[in-house]
Parts: C-alpha cells; structure tokens; sequence
C-alpha cells in the first residue's frame, strides 16, 4: 500500500512540475509576443495608464474606483467602479487626443479585452491593464 500511495505522489509531483515548466514557457512566448507589440506602439502625446484608488473624493473611505492617470487622457472623465468604463475611455482617447498610431491603439483594445474577460475591479485590474500596454 506504502509502494503504490509512493508511486502516486511521484507521478502527482511530476505532472504537476511538468505543468509549471510549460505555463513558464507559454507565458515567456506571451511576454516575447507583447515586447514586440509594445516596441511598435507610439502612444503619441499620452501615457495611456489607469489606476485603482480607495476612497477617492465623494466615494466612500472602502469604495475603489479607477481612473485614466495621465491628465489628457482623463480630462472631462469621472472616476468609476467599473474598469470597463475607464479602459474605453483610454482606448478612445489614443484616437481623439493622443495621436497616438494604429499599434497602441490595438494593443489598447487587446489590453481592454483582457480586463473584461478578468472580471476583476481591483488593483490587479488596473496593473493587468496596464502591464498589458507594457507600462
């Protein structure tokens, strides 16, 4: 019984080893793929970045909401509980004030999609988002 509760835990181990080593390859080649696209994105007059705060004016102390960090970009916009909101504004923005080419604004709409398909509304939205952009 030892020898085959043994032979189970070896093969466990390995499979799950085996696992780690292609999600570490698999995320090297998505990294390797966003430096390319990154290094073709001009962003023009903006740094399309968003960020999470707690208890932002008018919010409760617990309330986190988003908002576009680069003064341009978030000119006229309020902050929002929702990163959807905030991710389509910054998108928008690269075409209506930034001048910014059509490599960022792709990588913008490949960055928004991630964070709708994350669900999330948290500091780990906003850092995604903006990791996604290679910032």
């Amino acid at each position: 019984m030892y020898a085959k509760t043994l032979l189970v835990a070896l093969f466990a181990a390995s499979t799950a080893s085996a696992a780690v080593i292609n999600g570490r390859q698999n995320q090297n080649n998505n990294n390797n793929n966003n430096n390319n696209n990154n290094a073709a994105a001009d962003f023009g007059n903006c740094v399309p970045t968003i960020d999470f705060q707690l208890g932002r004016a008018g919010r409760k102390a617990d309330e986190g909401t988003f908002l576009p960090t680069d003064a341009l970009v978030a000119q006229g916009q309020q902050d929002a509980l929702n990163p959807n909101i905030i991710t389509n504004r910054v998108c928008d923005q690269l075409t209506n004030v930034c001048d910014a080419n059509d490599a960022a604004k792709a990588l913008c709409e490949q960055a928004q999609a991630l964070v709708q398909s994350l669900g999330t509304k948290d500091a780990s939205t906003a850092n995604a988002f903006n990791q996604a952009l290679g910032f």
